[in-house]
């Protein structure tokens, strides 16, 4: 299940180093193994029937510096199929899940430092299809396994114990900056200890003699073949020497170029000399050089990069964690998000930094949250995940009550959008000319086409809203949650306060005369119920409405604006089809109008109003306008610097104008 074999160990923030697992003498503790560790599939600790086996109590043991158990197979019929692979030779590679209590530093001039496990413990051994990625695959420990101390012993011989604490990366001396968790080194996935060595005795349960508490060397195990290389090839030490020259060259070449640890970590894991590699670094210098000649981006430090997808996959599983919490309702839990669900915010915060392999042992609530926000960044303005995470939260909270407030106007007014915010200019064309009779031999003639204007142009509306580090520290999810929902749905009202307040504050149209006039043939002469009476004398002034060249527009109302009360009553009345008993009772505004309901046409004082709206596809009635490419609320996410936190600006920029009052039809 081991040979002790090195690994390159990448670190986003400091230089790799080489871990190696000792398999001396004292070195590594069986007790765990000896008592009946699992045997799982591919290291999958959260469900039971990952569970393929077991190994078998007192089989563990220490053999020519290999680790050698003997394991016993689950009976369960899910589980025959993997065993008669391991039996029939398909399935191969082994690899042990372990907690590090004690690492010995070596510092090597040019080279990568040796971080050697001298106190180790193998916690299972999984079946695995792949053998581990080296250095590519470490993990923060995300899974809530408990933290251990690990005792770190420099060079000099100085040690130092890293604290319990919750994990970050294997292998970092506490006084990093970005403190590894593999100090507390049970977080290293299993998978990432490959088994080069011998495979797991699946049928020899029971046969070996119990083994002590820490492992000492024994006979060689049964069917182990030992060689010696040919004298004329390099010594093992030589290789090793050579390989570490080369890993160490490579990610010191990617770290002067600014390169992701991950692009180095390919180089190391593809074999690639160090000409391809620095071929290869060249490329990949010129590629972003290329980038960043046509981006108007600005540059970000190297360790902020990493890896896009992966960043924006585990940032959308938390905001749905997030939203799911605040509307469990209307948003569905996804698979990936599960994991976080019952974290309170700042573990929540600890756990993308510890991703992002931020020590935050020794800090608290305070400092942590304060660091989860990127409020600690040096050099350069930094957005951190946890940041984006509860920006993302804020804005689609925001936008989601938004779109779920009720908007009534859209279905009678006309949308439009404005590239820009200068005063507009809209036309009202008239009908087209009539079309004359031409005798034979005769010209056509020109006819011409009136029209009027109205003019408007765009405005901006917006609030900051802060989510703060008491916001994380008293777990208080309401804050940028529901407040923004409040700033969402006060966008959608202010859109329909800045429509109905054309209908009700009756504005001057460019003609200079009211929306709503004598002139315009568009104003009942006295305020009446919805009757059939006053419905047929409103279809009669629209009927007789004419255009700028005096020619009937043959327009007719399609929707019935009132507001709740008696008003809609009767609305709903007049349009509700019957059953009659005599030519008498039918009804004949049946179907032939929508009503639209909406509370701010309620009057202060007097009598409830009600107006008739043309279908806005046939003629204009009131436009609204967003800014082209922005429609609904925009918001836009910094560091706070007056307040400490996250500050998040919703801007809405929004405008509306009756363009032509023909359209529209008032019954005070």
């Amino acid at each position: 299940w081991s040979t002790g074999s090195e690994r390159v160990v990448p670190r986003f923030f400091d230089e790799a180093f080489i871990e190696q697992l000792s398999m001396d003498d004292g070195a590594v503790r069986l007790d765990r193994l000896n008592n009946g560790a699992p045997v799982l599939d591919s290291h999958n600790r959260f469900d039971l029937g990952s569970v393929i086996g077991v190994v078998v109590e007192g089989s563990a043991r220490i053999e020519n510096g290999r680790g050698v158990a003997t394991i016993r197979f689950s009976e369960r019929e899910d589980v025959e199929p993997i065993w008669r692979d391991v039996m029939g030779g398909i399935i191969r590679n082994i690899s042990v899940g372990y907690r590090v209590h004690r690492f010995e530093i070596e510092k090597r001039e040019g080279e990568l430092d040796v971080w050697r496990a001298v106190d180790w413990e193998p916690m299972e051994v999984s079946a695995v299809a792949v053998a581990a990625d080296p250095g590519a695959h470490v993990r923060s420990d995300a899974d809530g396994r408990a933290p251990n101390e690990c005792v770190l012993a420099r060079q000099d011989g100085a040690t130092e114990a890293a604290d319990a604490a919750q994990p970050t990366e294997a292998g970092m001396p506490k006084d990093n900056k970005a403190t590894a968790a593999g100090a507390a080194a049970e977080h290293i996935e299993a998978g990432q200890v490959e088994n080069r060595a011998a495979q797991s005795q699946a049928n020899e349960a029971g046969n070996q003699a119990p083994g002590e508490t820490r492992a000492h060397n024994g006979d060689p195990a049964q069917g182990t073949q030992t060689g010696t290389a040919p004298a004329s090839e390099p010594s093992a030490e030589q290789v090793r020497a050579e390989e570490r020259k080369r890993v160490s060259d490579i990610y010191g070449l990617a770290s002067r170029h600014d390169l992701p640890q991950s692009f180095a970590a390919d180089l190391v894991e593809r074999g690639v000399t160090l000409d391809a590699a620095r071929a290869a670094i060249l490329e990949k210098l010129a590629e972003e050089g290329d980038v960043a000649g046509r981006s108007s981006e600005p540059s970000v430090p190297a360790q902020a990069r990493g890896d896009g997808s992966r960043e924006v996959a585990y940032r959308d599983a938390m905001t749905n964690a997030l939203m799911h919490r605040h509307d469990p309702a209307h948003v569905e839990l996804r698979d990936d998000a599960r994991e976080f669900m019952g974290l309170s915010m700042i573990e929540m915060a600890r756990h993308a930094l510890s991703r992002r392999m931020v020590d935050t042992r020794g800090m608290n609530k305070m400092d942590t949250a304060a660091e989860a926000l990127g409020m600690r960044a040096v050099g350069y303005h930094s957005t951190s995940d946890f940041a984006a995470i509860l920006a993302n939260v804020a804005n689609k909270t925001l936008r989601s009550a938004y779109e779920r407030t009720p908007r009534t106007f859209t279905a009678w007014a006309r949308q439009t959008s404005l590239t820009d915010f200068k005063p507009v200019n809209r036309t009202q064309l008239s009908g087209a000319p009539d079309l004359k009779k031409v005798a034979e031999d005769a010209e056509f003639t020109y006819g011409t086409m009136k029209d009027g204007k109205e003019v408007y142009q765009l405005a901006t509306y917006g609030r900051i809203i802060a989510v703060t580090r008491q916001t994380l520290i008293d777990d208080d999810l309401d804050a940028f949650t529901r407040v923004p929902a409040a700033f969402g749905a006060a966008a959608a009202d202010l859109e329909s306060d800045i429509v109905y307040a054309i209908l009700s504050a009756n504005p001057n149209m460019g003609d200079g005369v009211a929306l709503f006039h004598a002139d315009h043939s568009n104003l009942a002469g006295s305020g009446t119920k919805v009757t059939e009476a006053a419905l047929a004398a409103a279809y009669r002034a629209f009927g007789q409405q004419k255009g700028l060249e005096e020619r009937l527009i043959s327009i007719l109302p399609q929707y019935i604006i009132v507001p709740p009360g008696s008003r809609s009553v009767e609305a709903r009345k007049q349009l509700t089809a019957t059953t009659p008993s005599s030519a008498g009772d039918v009804n004949p505004f049946a179907g032939r109008m929508q009503v639209v309901e909406e509370p701010r046409l309620i009057p202060s004082s007097g009598n409830d109003p009600w107006y008739l709206a043309a279908d806005p596809n046939r003629i204009d009635t009131i436009e609204f306008a967003y800014l082209d490419g922005q429609q609904g609320v925009y918001t836009e996410t910094r560091t706070g610097f007056e307040k400490d936190g996250v500050e998040i600006k919703a801007r809405h920029d929004f405008t509306a104008k009756a363009i032509d009052h023909r359209g529209l039809y008032k019954n005070p």
